[in-house]
């Protein structure tokens, strides 16, 4: 009996060991959880200055157990967010997905058009008129919208503190996009995607995790000696933590001023929080079908922007964004393993220095005032054409004509449009002035002329759009992105998880390349729009 008992274990440990049992431990056939993380205005540099300080379990684990691709890079002129989370979706460039910026002038309703407002849909727990969105302007289809199309039973979701970066990323077909009301410190979400918001969503802001994120004081986590901004702060030698910000205090009416979460990095641990739940309370990734959700972290481009990229501000927050992977990577690996998560984490742009950092360093740098150089552009065209109201806008490096008065002017656009290039070419900072005759008109196929065509949609963008030198900015905050340099352009791009094997990938990526790759490793049909091409390193 003894002898026969032997045997049999020494069976199965034989059979533990064959391949048809070490099968069972491979990946499936697909993933059964999708997880896209963009993190706002994360400079691919952040990793290598900031590397000595990094945990372990977050970045790092990333990049030495993922496919890291070291020379990712946006080919689009505006390097803003829309765009850029747009193009991330969609694989498409600008161009092609319909959202050339944040926001462009409306000739048909004569004013400023945001890339998700929709005045058909009615927000949901809110009263706040400016979170009526949706992602009607989105042009092309997402890689989730094609997931669900072949997947029904698929559920795809999107989280963020802003509403466009959970709307754009997660696409038309979404189960729900779920963003924060500065005005309520709850989340909430619009019509467009249901019509209440679920029970476990209403606990989750009944519990109130807002009120302690919003009152909590943010001191550096490490001794302020440790941080590589230190030395070129020359701040005062201390062993002890630094207060950053003090608690927000409340407003008159007895209530937590919410809006103060956007300036700490408390703001994603809240939406960290609030992804973990939406995962747990879906049921996310336990099903036949496979999940998506997508995550946006904007800390870092809310607190870049205010106090610049060299500053202890931005990178303690880079460090908390660090913990925030780890915890999310700990707890999807719990919640459905390594083999069966597929991870991508991006940026939607880099970050210039800020004006200041660029003096001190003796590199080149300017403030472009583009509201005197419409003043100016104004008054030559009164003098070349006659008095009138010949621009209608001038914002974010484009310049809208009047068309109306131009035509009825017997005028025609393109010689219009070819002398207010002209005139803005002689502003000291400008470095390129294109037409929208000419970027409708002609191929480019390399160069500055390239990024800017990339960025053009005839129906909405500008009759000129402006490139500024490098260094130039058109604000004066102390971090600016939105050109096509590499500052702007080149941000990380990390593959992980699943069938994805480690390797560090030098090659140059295109952003556009996430969408097809992503379609490809899944087995499903490209965006509608995609220019991309599959990176090959990660889908072989």
């Amino acid at each position: 009996m003894k002898k026969n008992s032997l045997l049999l274990a020494t069976v199965a440990v034989i059979f533990c060991h064959t391949p048809a049992f070490a099968q069972k431990q491979l990946p499936g056939d697909k993933p059964k959880l999708i997880v896209q993380v963009v993190i706002g205005q994360l400079r691919s540099d952040y990793l290598l200055r900031f590397k000595n300080n990094l945990g372990d379990e977050g970045f790092k684990t990333l990049m030495t157990e993922g496919a890291f691709c070291q020379n990712a890079r946006y080919s689009h002129l505006l390097t803003q967010t829309a765009p850029g989370l747009a193009t991330i979706a969609t694989g498409a460039a600008p161009a092609q997905h319909g959202i050339p910026s944040d926001r462009w002038y409306d000739r048909v309703q004569n004013d400023m058009q945001e890339a998700c407002s929709d005045s058909r849909v009615t927000p949901l727990e809110s009263s706040n008129d400016q979170l009526k969105k949706s992602p009607k302007h989105l042009l092309a289809s997402t890689f989730s919208d094609e997931l669900k199309l072949l997947e029904e039973n698929s559920k795809v979701v999107g989280v963020s503190m802003l509403p466009e970066e959970a709307i754009l990323l997660s696409g038309h077909n979404s189960n729900a996009a779920y963003w924060y009301d500065e005005m309520s410190g709850k989340f909430v979400s619009s019509a467009y995607y249901m019509q209440e918001l679920p029970q476990w969503v209403q606990e989750f802001n009944q519990k109130k995790f807002t009120d302690a994120y919003a009152n909590r004081s943010w001191e550096t986590l490490l001794p302020v000696t440790e941080y590589a901004a230190h030395k070129n702060n020359k701040a005062p030698e201390s062993t002890e933590p630094l207060l950053l910000k003090a608690a927000s205090q409340p407003t008159r009416n007895g209530k937590s001023d919410y809006a103060k979460l956007y300036e700490t990095p408390y703001s994603d641990n809240l939406v960290k929080d609030f992804a973990i739940s939406t995962i747990v309370n879906e049921n996310m990734g336990h099903s036949d079908a496979t999940d998506m959700i997508t995550i946006y972290f904007g800390a870092m481009r809310s607190i870049g922007n205010r106090y610049g990229a060299l500053s202890i501000e931005l990178e303690d927050a880079f460090y908390r964004t660090d913990q925030n992977l780890k915890h999310l990577i700990s707890f999807l690996s719990t919640h459905v393993g390594k083999k069966n998560l597929l991870l991508v984490l991006t940026s939607d742009h880099g970050v210039n220095l800020s004006q200041q950092q660029l003096e001190e360093a003796n590199m080149p740098h300017g403030i472009f005032d583009h509201n005197k150089a419409q003043v100016l552009l104004r008054s030559y065209m009164n003098i070349v054409y006659g008095k009138g109201d010949w621009i209608k806008s001038f914002s974010q490096k484009q310049i809208f004509l009047n068309h109306t008065l131009i035509e009825d002017s017997n005028l025609r656009l393109s010689e219009v449009q070819e002398r207010a290039a002209s005139f803005m070419l002689q502003f000291s900072g400008v470095a390129n002035a294109a037409t929208a005759h000419v970027l409708s008109g002609t191929t480019f196929a390399d160069g500055v002329m390239r990024y800017m065509q990339n960025s053009f949609f005839q129906k909405r963008s500008g009759d000129i759009i402006v490139n500024l030198e490098p260094g130039w900015t058109e604000t004066s905050t102390q971090s600016d992105a939105n050109s096509a340099y590499s500052y702007d352009t080149h941000v990380p791009l990390v593959f992980y998880g699943w069938r994805v094997k480690r390797k560090a990938i030098t090659a140059h990526v295109d952003i556009t390349d996430i969408a097809p790759t992503l379609s490809t490793l899944v087995g499903i049909s490209l965006p509608n729009a995609a220019s991309g091409k599959v990176i090959a390193e990660i889908v072989e």
